[in-house]
């Protein structure tokens, strides 16, 4: 052994080392068969998981022995067949269940402390309200001799409602009222009589209507006429055969289709209208001798509004922002912008807004106006009609294509009307006030965006006149 050691070059074996010894097994915890369950049963469950883990796998694993439940302190638990009485009946009735009781120490069986009857707390009673003579003679029979009714048959009828809690189907089938005065009442004229005392006698007795305002017996009396009537459209309503559903069905249809098609044909001449304003504020205005001035006095650079006395030809090129030395390079697009035609000219009280404002309104009109300066109804609450007129100002501000830059224009202009008002708002906000200036600005604003618009089609027409002349060079 020692010589092929030496051929492998492997050092010649030393002293027996000795091996390290080996770790102790872990000993696998034994279940114990528990007492009561059989050899077979309990070989089952050795060695494999429960199928279901159980609370008893569990506990036989621990060696743990079953524990039997401590008794409890009242004593052993035990059924005793005793008599007993609902308490919520008034005839005595004696009847018989099994109880729960608890047998002490001493073999004394006991009832538990609350042998009262459980279901007899489900015995809910209506509140009913009850007349005296007194209550009777100055409230309820002055209007009794109208209605037909005498003190014996209201008396009978408010026995009935307290015998049946106000069920008035069993109430109108056992109502067999066969005394003086007797005639057939019909199941409204036995709610409309106990709803009309039991109202009486509420208010008599609070001193006033105001006190029981939110009372369901005075805030919504009884009316008989509409309860006939529900009840007859009702029957109507059921009694309808199947065509007769489908065809109601088939009209309900046709109805909305013929709405839908009146809003689309008014949102359709709104928006015509509204495109006709706005062509005709983009139209240019008579020629003059005068020559227009091309910039503001205000601001140097910004296009100055047209004024009456400036050319037609020279309106295209202050809004499209030409200086006159473009103007010159491209003379083509002089006749390009005179080939607009111009909408129709309207008046302008019929273009966007009146042309006065009242404050002296018709009860029932609102007082405030939104950002399109229409009346408008808020919700019922208290409101200032100046924070809300700056609130819709803002909001016009907001609406406006360009944002609070192309606002800064509007702005200017408000300012060349050198009044302050006009920018800030007027100082007492009054109807007539407020909408007159939220019209302005709307009016301002307005223009701003047809003079924006208009620059832009010119600019596209100027663009397709020069195409043809570089494709030429």
């Amino acid at each position: 052994m020692a010589d092929v050691k030496d051929i492998l070059g492997m050092s010649r074996a030393g002293p027996a080392e000795e091996k390290p010894a080996p770790a102790p097994k872990e000993k696998k915890e034994k279940m114990k068969r528990p007492e009561g369950m059989s050899r077979e049963a309990f070989a089952l469950l050795g060695g494999s998981h429960p199928i279901i883990a159980s609370q008893f796998a569990t506990s036989t694993k621990k060696n743990d022995i079953l524990k039997k439940p401590k008794p409890s302190t009242k004593g052993i638990i035990t059924y005793q067949y005793r008599s007993f009485k609902n308490s919520a009946r008034s005839d005595g009735l004696e009847l018989w269940h099994w109880l729960k009781c608890y047998k002490g120490a001493n073999g004394v069986i006991r009832e538990p402390d609350d042998s009262e009857y459980p279901y007899a707390k489900y015995n809910k009673k209506v509140q009913l309200y009850k007349y005296n003579s007194e209550e009777y003679e100055t409230l309820i029979k002055p209007e009794s001799a109208a209605a037909g009714w005498g003190r014996e048959e209201t008396d009978y009828l408010f026995d009935l409602c307290e015998q049946f809690d106000l069920r008035w189907f069993v109430i109108a089938d056992r109502y067999e009222w066969s005394g003086p005065g007797a005639v057939p009442r019909s199941l409204e004229d036995l709610k409309e009589r106990y709803y009309s005392v039991a109202r009486r006698l509420l208010i008599s007795r609070n001193g006033r209507e105001g006190a029981v305002a939110n009372n369901l017996l005075v805030k919504q009396p009884f009316n008989k006429l509409v309860e006939q009537e529900r009840k007859k459209a009702l029957a109507e309503l059921l009694a309808r055969t199947p065509q007769q559903v489908s065809e109601e069905h088939a009209i309900l249809a046709e109805a909305r289709a013929i709405e839908e098609k009146r809003k689309a044909e008014a949102g359709a001449a709104r928006r015509a209208a509204q495109a006709a304003a706005a062509a005709a504020a983009a139209a240019p205005p008579p020629a003059a001798a005068a020559a227009p001035r091309t910039t503001s006095p205000a601001q140097p650079g910004r296009p100055l509004a047209p004024t009456p006395g400036a050319p037609a030809a020279a309106v295209p090129a202050v809004a499209a922002g030409a200086t006159p030395g473009a103007a010159g390079a491209t003379p083509a697009a002089a006749p390009a912008a005179r080939a607009l035609s111009p909408a129709p000219a309207l008046m302008v009280s019929e273009l966007r807004h009146p042309a006065e404002f009242e404050s002296a309104v018709p009860p029932g009109t609102p007082s405030l106006f939104d950002a399109e300066v229409k009346a408008y109804k808020p919700k019922p609450g208290v409101y200032l009609r100046g924070a809300h007129t700056q609130s819709m100002a803002a909001q016009q501000a907001s609406n406006m294509t360009g944002g609070s830059r192309a606002f800064k224009n509007v702005e200017a202009t408000l300012t060349e009307l050198q009044c302050p008002a006009a920018l800030l708002g007027p100082r007492v906000m009054t109807r007539a006030t407020s909408g007159a200036w939220l019209a302005l600005r709307s009016e301002v604003i307005a223009l701003h965006e047809t003079r924006r618009n208009l620059a832009n089609r010119l600019n596209a027409d100027d663009r397709a006149v020069r195409r043809p002349e570089k494709r030429r060079r």
